[in-house]
């Protein structure tokens, strides 16, 4: 077994099936890899839709208790049988030589991490800046919807932190902790996979929220210089912030996606950060 596929998810139902279906029709050899599918206790019938699937892989499906990304997404690696990790979502739709490129990847540069293309809703790159093949990313671009590594370096660097229990930064901070063991993390853009799912605007207000609280632990785990600015955590912004809270009836006039996101997120962060003292 080469390689081992990490999903977790709950409620996804649709989204997953398709998911799954572009991984059974790989180009990859079925012997070659695995899909171990952590289910955190859907309500939406997940468990019946993959009773009607015909994996040609060895497919691992468990149901757990709901206890966030980070607990299902350790079980999955744990059980893993593979030398490799490839860390997906539920909603990422993969093209049919995904697993294969990453494969060759790893078979030509060794104890590397890879960071494939991911194509969003929109038809854009999540990834936006200008980058060429095999470049050398920074630990910030260590995103887990097309990413793979071996099972022996994530374990060694201690898998992913299961106090992150909301959304966002705990797979950057996993990558935080594999670039202080030296681990490079390579641009892979012939391994490319489509994310399906769009975000609301009320969404979005309401995952910055919880990506704000996110970043609490993070600094908290990592309070440097380097990180606090990182996260967002300067001057003139926590500023804007403080100023909007103290006048309510100027923060319901902005109009601006923008200044209401960054503006929930430093909410999300300053109550996290009074939370974990």
């Amino acid at each position: 077994m080469k390689l081992s596929v990490i999903i977790g998810t709950y409620n996804q139902k649709a989204v997953l099936r398709q998911t799954l279906e572009s991984l059974f029709k790989q180009t990859l050899s079925p012997d070659q890899y695995e899909i171990q599918l952590i289910d955190s206790s859907s309500t939406d019938e997940t468990d019946l839709m993959v009773q009607e699937l015909t994996p040609p892989c060895r497919f691992n499906y468990r149901v757990v208790p709901n206890q966030g990304k980070t607990y299902a997404r350790n079980l999955g690696i744990k059980a893993a049988a593979g030398e490799l990790i490839f860390l997906t979502d539920a909603d990422m739709v993969a093209k049919e030589t995904l697993l294969e490129e990453h494969l060759l990847a790893h078979e030509r540069k060794k104890n590397a991490s890879f960071e494939g293309l991911t194509i969003n809703p929109d038809g854009k790159p999540y990834i936006k800046a200008w980058l060429f093949p095999g470049a050398r990313l920074k630990w910030s671009y260590f995103l887990t919807g097309n990413l793979s590594l071996s099972k022996k370096i994530i374990v060694e660097a201690g898998l992913f932190d299961e106090q992150f229990k909301g959304y966002g930064w705990e797979d950057i901070e996993l990558g935080y902790r594999l670039h202080q063991m030296k681990v490079p993390l390579h641009y892979l853009p012939t391994a490319v996979n489509y994310h399906h799912h769009p975000v609301s605007a009320e969404g979005m207000l309401e995952r910055k929220y919880q990506m704000g609280r996110s970043a609490a632990l993070f600094y908290r785990k990592h309070p440097t210089f380097g990180i606090k600015m990182f996260l967002g955590m300067n001057p003139l912004a926590m500023a804007v912030y403080h100023y909007l809270k103290a006048r309510p009836e100027r923060l319901a006039r902005i109009k601006s996606a923008y200044l209401l996101e960054e503006y929930q997120y430093r909410r999300g962060l300053e109550e996290g950060l009074r939370e974990i003292q």
